[in-house]
């Protein structure tokens, strides 16, 4: 039986001085018959020029290439255009900064193909943190997980996820949001297909001040907490009648995220409001153990604000 052609798509946005690092980690996956994709979602500079180069190199790997450029809409719709753009029988995604494991995809397809699952996902590191991978053994659930999802017993990170064409034949898309849109994805996939877990760390994750995740600092953050937030809530009224859906364990993915905006807020000594969204979190979510914990450090902040101290993010 022969192998099935994996497509991995990248989107990418003004990083042509970086691109060749994921680019080649590609080029370097020993899993044939494999597609590359490559979405320019609208740099306007000389990535197309960067992104044309490598079709030599393409070609001498015996890898399927092509490059497309969209208008701009942020890394989702990119993704989109990517899958939209590919032909093979498994999706893999690659954000432009960060690399595969040359042995990736090697290791991660028989565990798809070999089983009922439609997502696989794998352990990763961080560049410079390699003997630290994550997640940790306690959430690399497997089977069906949208519970784990919801409480961090599952936590698969998009650029490790090999994922079957018909997934995004059954649940459609990633949103249009420019943050979250992978979580939210893995929350759909969950409902209606079983995941199977690599635990080898196969992906690195490289930091750079330009990216998503780091970018406006502390109200960065909050904005991408009330994004997530939002995200969460329209995600729990579309699907509450889906046979696997659960209600409480939403709730609990939702003080996750409210755990995070209240420690955001503190740390940018904004306790009056940390106070209003620990009274929503109680309202909406319930009297969980995540949100009893952060009684002690709303308490802490009003104290150090008699002496005009506030709290600092670790």
């Amino acid at each position: 039986m022969s192998r099935p052609l994996i497509s991995a798509v990248i989107p990418t946005y003004k990083r042509p001085d970086v691109i060749e690092r994921s680019v080649g980690s590609v080029l370097n996956q020993t899993w044939r018959p494999l597609e590359l994709v490559v979405i320019d979602d609208g740099s306007g500079d000389d990535t197309p020029k960067v992104l044309e180069s490598f079709v030599p190199r393409a070609k001498a790997a015996d890898v399927s290439y092509r490059f497309v450029t969209v208008p701009n809409g942020g890394a989702g719709l990119a993704r989109n255009a990517g899958v939209e753009h590919s032909v093979g029988a498994m999706v893999a995604f690659l954000d432009d900064d960060d690399a595969w494991r040359p042995d990736k995809l090697e290791k991660q397809a028989p565990a798809l193909t070999q089983s009922e699952a439609g997502v696989a996902y794998t352990r990763y590191v961080h560049q410079g943190h390699e003997d630290k991978p994550k997640p940790p053994q306690s959430a690399l659930a497997e089977g069906w997980v949208f519970e784990q999802v919801c409480d961090g017993r599952c936590r698969p990170h998009l650029q490790t996820l090999l994922v079957k064409r018909e997934v995004f034949q059954k649940v459609g898309a990633f949103i249009a949001a420019r943050n979250f849109q992978d979580s939210e994805f893995c929350l759909r996939a969950a409902l209606e297909f079983p995941f199977v877990c690599v635990r080898e760390p196969l992906t690195v994750i490289y930091t750079q001040e330009s990216s998503i995740s780091r970018s406006a600092g502390l109200e960065g953050d909050l904005r991408r907490d009330a994004l997530k937030l939002k995200v969460l809530e329209d995600f729990g009224q579309k699907f509450a009648q889906h046979p696997r859906f659960s209600a409480k364990a939403l709730r609990t993915f939702r003080a996750r995220i409210y755990d995070e905006h209240i420690k955001h807020l503190l740390w940018s000594d904004k306790l009056e409001e940390a106070r209003e969204a620990h009274k929503r979190a109680l309202e909406e979510c319930g009297e969980l153990e995540i949100l009893r914990k952060l009684k002690g450090k709303l308490t802490r902040a009003r104290v150090m604000g008699w002496f005009g101290l506030k709290m600092k993010k670790p």
